[in-house]
């Protein structure tokens, strides 16, 4: 693995901002890196966990999993995204769960060395809190689209997200460049795959949404928007 500074990754987290450099150090030399290839998990619903992560390089997807197996991808995080918050405060089960879409490394710190920061600078904990208010809200919009939108809305949503984060303006439209696949969409709109194959055959012959070597390109995101309506 190529080398990569630490503290500068540690500096522009939004849990550490406004830290005194010695802090940052310490957070710093307490990081350890961890590798893992495609599909391996990063923890399991239910088990706890003393770990907060960084994700250094690739995608990790956080899920939540019905105890018949189904899958409900939440959300999808990339380089410098922090995450395992709720480990900082005990040692119950995760409600969720994490694993990587690609290869990904990781930058790993123990609970324990950022709760020693913590006690020494409050700041972290008026940091977190801001945080997970801004997660809560997330979470919130996310479970209200999923409450009152149908399947179609749901999809677009979710793909004009990842358009915001991955797409590339070309010619013909904003191509996204990360391979999603339609079971990523199931997962990450709560549906069926057969549903949201239909939803993309029905886009494509309209124009809304066209393959290219297996990359998605939507031509007019203006156009997909109108598709997040609440009446099918």
């Amino acid at each position: 693995m190529t080398e990569i500074d630490f503290q500068a990754i540690v500096s522009r987290s939004p849990w550490f901002e406004g830290l005194p450099e010695e802090a940052l150090g310490k957070l710093a030399a307490a990081c350890v890196r961890r590798h893992l290839d495609a599909g391996e998990c990063i923890y399991r619903q239910g088990f706890p966990t003393t770990e907060v992560y960084c994700i250094t390089k690739g995608r990790v997807r956080v899920s939540l999993h019905s105890p018949n197996g189904q899958e409900f991808a939440l959300i999808e995080r990339e380089p410098e995204a922090w995450f395992g918050e709720p480990g900082l405060l005990n040692d119950e089960g995760r409600v969720l769960e994490a694993s990587a879409i690609d290869a990904v490394e990781l930058l790993v710190i123990p609970r324990e060395a950022v709760l020693e920061i913590a006690e020494l600078h409050p700041l972290t904990y008026k940091n977190l809190f801001h945080y997970n208010m801004q997660t809560l809200r997330n979470m919130h919009q996310l479970v209200g689209g999923i409450l009152f939108y149908p399947l179609k809305a749901r999809v677009a949503g979710r793909l004009l997200y990842l358009l915001e984060g991955h797409g590339q303006q070309t010619e013909e439209g904003f191509l996204l460049d990360i391979k999603v696949s339609q079971n990523d969409f199931a997962r990450l709109a709560l549906g069926s795959r057969q549903r949201v194959n239909k939803i993309f055959r029905d886009w494509s012959m309209r124009g809304l949404v066209e393959t290219r070597n297996d990359f998605l390109l939507v031509p007019d995101p203006e156009r997909l928007k109108e598709e997040i309506s609440l009446f099918e």
